[in-house]
């Protein structure tokens, strides 16, 4: 089941092309075309694995499936691409790379992407997965969103995954040096998802009493997706471009969002009415909703 989709980008690439109008000086106008470059192959990525996730998974009532949640927790952020969610609790934390080309890993874990026929050292997304854990792990727990049973808070399994694009060529280090098998192309991830459980040990069987229904799994995702908070970049300020007479607040910059949004119609809410909801608890199932969705319950 798909409980959120993925935001659109189309705002900030009008943005970025608005910028490139402007009279800005050379260095201003290559980091502004770099910044659209980045933001477009990072756009394909996410695209290219989130067709396989949703071809796999979004008709599954065994799993629920978030895209682009962006969550905040004592001052962190993780902008995580995508996170699936199973009934038995395994997390599976997504991140998308559009390496079209390829990439070679070596056995110190370091990342090199092959660009114009060189290799350029990267950030590990292996280690941004991780952090990208950590911060859930601790706000799943801070907000009391997992599900419980007998008044005990049941423990989910994290897993992470890089997804690759299907083209792109990886040179891996031997598996015995350091460990890449998280490393997957896109159109592997159901067979990677499905090997995971393969080999349950007999310690692993007992977890079977944490195996959670449907709708408890939707309103454990859609919760977790109520407290997204879409990212908002000020590019002029990013860029140094100040206003002129003749120059209109972008569309992005003119809209201020609320960081909660209507478990049923998605739409913005307050802090004020996320809040009353979840006091509300028995009314509306621990989840938040718009005044106009509010009156179905």
């Amino acid at each position: 089941m798909i409980i959120k989709e993925r935001d659109s980008r189309e705002n900030e690439i009008r943005e970025l092309k608005k910028l490139l109008e402007l009279p800005i000086t050379p260095k201003q106008r290559f980091l502004i075309e770099r910044e659209l470059r980045a933001l477009k192959k990072g756009v394909s990525g996410e695209d290219d694995s989130a067709y396989y996730i949703n071809f796999y998974y979004g008709s599954s009532k065994n799993w629920a499936v978030i895209h682009d949640l962006r969550i905040e927790y004592e001052g962190q952020v993780a902008q995580i691409d995508h996170v699936m969610i199973g009934r038995m609790l395994d997390i599976f934390v997504l991140e998308s790379k559009n390496y079209s080309y390829g990439i070679r890993i070596n056995d110190k874990g370091e990342f090199e992407l092959l660009y114009d026929n060189k290799y350029h050292g990267i950030a590990s997304p292996i280690e941004q997965n991780r952090r990208h854990i950590y911060v859930l792990e601790k706000f799943l727990t801070a907000n009391n969103i997992l599900p419980k049973r007998l008044g005990l808070t049941l423990k989910p399994k994290f897993r992470s995954l890089v997804l690759i694009s299907p083209k792109a060529i990886i040179k891996r280090p031997p598996q015995k040096k350091f460990d890449t098998s998280m490393v997957i192309k896109a159109d592997a991830l159901d067979t990677t998802v499905q090997g995971c459980f393969e080999n349950i040990t007999a310690s692993e069987l007992l977890t079977i009493t944490k195996f959670i229904s449907s709708d408890t799994l939707r309103e454990t995702a859609e919760k977790l997706a109520s407290y997204h908070k879409p990212s908002s970049v000020d590019y002029r300020a990013k860029f140094n471009i100040e206003f002129s007479k003749n120059d209109s607040v972008s569309d992005n910059q003119s809209k201020k969002t609320t960081g909660y949004f209507c478990a049923k119609c998605k739409k913005p809410i307050s802090d004020k009415v996320a809040k009353f909801c979840w006091n509300n608890k028995k009314r509306f199932g621990g989840r938040a909703y718009c005044f106009d969705c509010q009156k179905l319950f």
